[in-house]
């Protein structure tokens, strides 16, 4: 998923390993933190990415950057010295690196329900939230992002993204469905994932795993920036567990994101 409007031929290969890089250190590419107000990044896809790493203990740095990988994504990692991309792909290599299991101590039916409830937040959860902030509320959305832009510049990205966003709901298909349709989708896959978590701590028990960070990162996007999300409502009305574990995951592993926001994040 792309989430700058420069030119996205741009491929990686003149941004070189650079000599005061240390080994079996992940250097996190991805936007700057002044790009984006409420949340650390406007991708929930980073976010997922930085939130794991933090929770398994892998040395990391983030790294500002504007540019592409050689995927043409907007977020990835060098690591000894190799570009890697795709926030997935990132995650296997450096859990088999540093011998961490992205689903700790859970059998396969946990693992199973695991995968299937991260595909349904990365592929399908977040394209109301999208189609929210990006296409039909781009207005509202305007003050959360690339707040540190004249207001030509904003206007210019805002524009690409709408455009960006716009082509690719039609090529996923959620934007056959009306405003309401797909407000309903993603409030109806917020119930599922509060009905299945119920009073445990984490998703799937005890312990946090990736799909605990896929969540993460999705719903912060809607929990902690305050405009008219109907999933935002939804949650703070209807789920006041999911609520929790948003909260808990950043008070308990990144005790710095207020900070990093740029603004005081409401506690709910």
């Amino acid at each position: 998923m792309l989430f700058t409007y420069v030119d996205s031929t741009r491929a990686m290969s003149h941004i070189l390993w650079k000599s005061d890089y240390k080994r079996d250190v992940v250097y996190l590419h991805v936007l700057s933190r002044t790009r984006s107000r409420g949340v650390v990044n406007i991708s929930p896809f980073a976010i997922k990415l930085e939130l794991f790493l933090r929770i398994n203990g892998i040395p990391f740095q983030t790294v500002d950057c504007d540019d592409f990988s050689s995927k043409q994504q907007s977020h990835f990692v060098l690591f000894n010295g190799e570009e890697i991309a795709d926030h997935n792909h990132i995650i296997q290599h450096v859990s088999g690196v540093f011998c961490k299991d992205p689903y700790p101590g859970y059998g396969l039916t946990e693992r199973a329900v695991g995968r299937a409830f991260m595909k349904m937040l990365e592929e399908n959860t977040i394209w109301p939230i999208f189609i929210y902030r990006f296409i039909e509320h781009k207005d509202e959305y305007d003050s959360y992002i690339y707040p540190d832009c004249s207001r030509e510049e904003k206007k210019k990205i805002i524009d690409k993204l709408q455009d960006l966003f716009e082509r690719r709901a039609i090529g996923h298909g959620i934007s056959r469905h009306s405003s309401d349709e797909i407000q309903t989708i993603g409030c109806e896959d917020v119930k599922a994932l509060s009905d299945f978590l119920g009073s445990k701590q984490y998703l799937l028990g005890d312990r946090p795993s990736v799909v605990d960070c896929s969540l993460f990162g999705v719903l912060s996007q809607v929990l902690y920036v305050p405009i008219g999300y109907p999933m935002r409502t939804f949650l703070l009305d209807k789920c006041p567990n999911l609520v929790n574990l948003i909260n808990r995951l950043r008070e308990t592993f990144w005790a710095n994101w207020n900070e990093e926001c740029g603004i005081q994040v409401t506690q709910f």
